[in-house]
């Protein structure tokens, strides 16, 4: 049976990461297999028992730093001894049985062997049919619907050069499309519509929640500059105008709710199109921003859900 390594990148969420852990054991022990688990623990305040896993195949690395969820899954690729490298948020966990069923779905592919990373549809990411070869057109025209959980090749990946792209000026926030954009201008990505893994919503902090979007406002700006600038710098900005269109729009929201009005109304000019929402941001910039923050609010409670 061909190795397996799942790394958990984790930060000050013991509780949670328990779960994850556990719902790779118990699959593992269910259809006899026997991956590796690797815990990348990023700093973490809190302290991360794994000994309550004793006798499991678990591996356990403490950076010294909080240094992004980035590092942490570059660090876990460079531990793991698996030829398929599944990667798991702390927060999340794989459902039942599908570990065993995801591997024969990627060794049932003609060349499998010779793609870097494989998607899996969540319990909060879907394509249109079974499956599908992913093209750095179909990422940027929103032909992957929600989040997908990558099962890398880890010869591949690695003897292509290739790692999680990190940007230690937005820590905490991340680039990770950048990654999957990467490698999808020289390889296209299988994906299947089998849901592997179960994303859950009841960390005390997620990414995506509205008070991580405030307290990091200027970091999501510069995530979004950061975007721009890598599409910009490979030629594949004009792939997706729209797409673009809608970075900048992004870029012009977060600096607005950081209170850089300036910057916003000149991301703002860099649309030269009509899009919905460009004059609201516009007229909004001249508002309190506690206004923006308090609309901004709305729109992630009524349309991010």
């Amino acid at each position: 049976m061909t190795l397996l390594s799942v790394v958990i990148p984790t930060y000050n969420r013991p509780e949670l990461l328990r779960r994850s852990i556990q719902s790779v054991l118990r699959q593992a022990h269910d259809a006899d297999l026997s991956p590796e688990i690797i815990v990348v623990d990023d700093g973490s305040a809190l302290p991360v028992d794994t000994g309550m896993f004793r006798g499991e195949n678990i591996r356990y690395l403490k950076l010294e730093r909080n240094s992004g969820p980035h590092v942490a899954r570059n660090k876990g690729i460079e531990m793991a001894t698996g030829e398929w490298v599944v990667m798991l948020d702390d927060d999340d966990e794989l459902m039942e049985n599908t570990l065993h069923s995801a591997v024969r779905n990627i060794e049932a592919i003609s060349g499998y062997d010779h793609y870097p990373v494989f998607f899996f549809a969540t319990t909060k990411g879907h394509i249109s049919g079974d499956f599908a070869y992913i093209r750095t057109s179909d990422i940027l025209n929103g032909k992957l619907k929600g989040d997908f959980t990558p099962v890398i090749r880890r010869s591949v990946f690695r003897d292509s050069g290739y790692r999680y792209h990190d940007y230690p000026e937005i820590l905490g926030v991340g680039c990770e499309l950048l990654t999957w954009l990467d490698i999808s201008t020289s390889f296209n990505i299988p994906t299947f519509n089998y849901t592997l893994v179960k994303v859950n919503e009841d960390a005390p902090l997620r990414l995506t929640s509205y008070e991580n979007f405030i307290r990091n406002s200027d970091k999501f700006a510069l995530q979004q500059d950061i975007t721009i600038r890598f599409l910009e710098e490979r030629g594949l900005d004009a792939m997706s105008p729209a797409f673009i269109r809608k970075k900048f729009l992004g870029a012009a929201v977060y600096y607005l709710i950081s209170g850089e009005r300036d910057v916003c109304r000149e991301r703002l000019g860099r649309i030269r199109w009509f899009m919905p929402g460009k004059a609201a941001v516009s007229i909004l910039s001249y508002l309190p921003v506690s206004l923006s923050k308090l609309l901004f609010r709305y729109y992630k409670l009524q349309f991010s859900k």
